[in-house]
């Protein structure tokens, strides 16, 4: 399969994005209401292929429930792909599964992340539970036309509650969550101490791949897939030290537990700068440290999970990686993490993140190999007609092909407010897809990222 590049002409609903645990739009999502319905048709280019697409699409935003809507409907112009169809002009691929139907509901939601209760379905976007050491910066949306639809739920009291994760509901891979409780809460809510709480985590994959073998029935390539659940678990402990009218400091630390894997340390400060000027102005930053055994992943569930869970290093599946007996028994290893964000609340913010992890290579006696991650953000509103959100994911794993200028992980938009009904605006993305190289029996599978491109305008009646 021959990579891929899409350019398209559409509307557009552009994300706030961040590289690091911090959502810009927390602060003042809960006071956007209205509605609105559109429609809109543009040509769609991929590989040599030309279709025509029509969207419907709508958004709804009550006091404490919102949701969306998307139906598209694409018709094959010139089909030099030799695209499966249906009825002669409907690409087969575009209704041939729940999870597209199950898209049709772009998101639903109710209340809000720091509510008693809430309740999310849609795309997760930059997913972190707790202090992310389990499940930290997670997108389920990198694949390319592989919509999913997942579920967050929070309960949040003075005493406990609890964060429910599921990446998808057409079937769920990723699901679990973490609960957590403040014991001196039940004491005294005001006592310093209440400043204490305790946490654990539980997650899995149950249906990771353990090997992918290619099968060629016909002498058509398929992957065959052996599964295994892959399971994680952790406890963790933090505590406000400070909380002053300019500065809170959170010290935290979690341990953490890959099932027939590793065991992994964290132990982390958070800073948040408060600043004394009449806008809503702060600066966040996190350090973290962490010490590992030779099988151990820190925030496994990172941004590229979904297609590492499958290709991760040297051919193998990340599961299988880190069950690797042979890498079992050694020596700890080490790494780091730090970030740094600057938000004035709703108008401007930018940030990024570094982390450097020390990691056994799959043949030991090749010692470790240096995992790197670079994060950068950016997002603005400029008088209320210009926006703009920008995110890039860096990543070395140490091998040729995923150096850190190796496909990375992207998003870029921009838009211009033309009046309350029409907007014109730019997006480019990067997207991954399953691709093969060789022939018989040294046929291989791998992942390969493409560009997706759009660019136009998109009408919305508002009401």
């Amino acid at each position: 399969m021959r990579k891929k590049l899409i350019i398209v002409i559409l509307f557009f609903t552009f994300f706030q994005l961040s590289a690091v645990n911090f959502d810009p739009d927390e602060s003042y999502n809960r006071f956007i209401k209205g509605h609105g319905v559109g429609f809109s048709i543009f040509p769609l280019y991929e590989g040599d292929s030309t279709l025509l697409e029509f969207d419907l699409y709508g958004s709804f935003y009550f006091s404490m429930v919102r949701f969306g809507f998307l139906l598209p409907v694409r018709f094959i112009i010139y089909n030099n792909d030799n695209i499966e169809t249906a009825g002669k002009i409907f690409p087969k691929e575009d209704w041939d599964d729940a999870r597209d139907y199950v898209s049709i509901l772009t998101f639903f939601q109710y209340g809000f992340k720091s509510d008693l209760f809430y309740f999310y379905f849609g795309e997760h976007e930059n997913r972190y539970v707790g202090n992310g050491t389990i499940l930290g910066g997670y997108f389920n949306n990198l694949k390319l036309r592989f919509p999913k639809r997942g579920v967050n739920m929070k309960v949040n009291t003075d005493y406990a509650g609890f964060d429910f994760f599921m990446d998808d509901v057409t079937p769920p891979n990723v699901a679990g969550g973490r609960a957590y409780l403040k014991p001196v809460s039940f004491f005294s809510k005001q006592n310093y101490a209440n400043n204490l709480e305790l946490g654990a985590s539980y997650f899995a994959d149950v249906f990771s791949p353990y090997n992918i073998s290619i099968v060629s029935p016909g002498g058509i390539p398929k992957r065959d897939i052996e599964k295994y659940t892959d399971h994680l678990f952790g406890f963790d402990i933090s505590f406000r030290f400070v909380a002053t009218k300019l500065y809170h400091m959170k010290f935290y630390s979690d341990i953490n537990k890959i099932v027939d894997g590793g065991l992994g340390l964290h132990f982390g400060l958070e800073h948040e700068f408060l600043l004394p000027f009449s806008t809503d102005m702060k600066i966040l930053s996190r350090w973290e440290y962490r010490a590992m055994e030779s099988n151990y992943i820190p925030s496994y569930f990172n941004t590229f999970y979904d297609t590492e869970r499958e290709y991760y290093r040297n051919g193998q599946t990340k599961s299988r990686f880190v069950n690797d007996a042979s890498r079992k028994g050694l020596d700890w290893t080490h790494g780091y993490y730090i970030d740094l964000v600057y938000d004035l609340t709703g108008t401007f913010a930018i940030g990024g993140s570094f982390e450097h992890n020390r990691i056994y290579k799959n043949n030991v006696n090749d010692g470790k190999f240096d995992n790197f991650q670079l994060n950068l953000f950016a997002n603005a509103l400029i008088f209320n007609r210009i926006g703009t959100d920008f995110i890039i994911t860096f990543q070395d794993l140490g091998e040729k092909g995923k150096r850190m200028k190796d496909q990375p992980f992207y998003n870029f938009s921009i838009y211009y407010k033309l009046n309350e009904y029409l907007s014109l605006g730019f997006y480019t993305g990067s997207k991954w897809y399953v691709a093969y190289r060789g022939t018989g029996i040294a046929t291989e599978s791998y992942y390969e990222s493409t560009a997706v491109y759009s660019v136009g305008a998109y009408g919305m009646l508002r009401f």
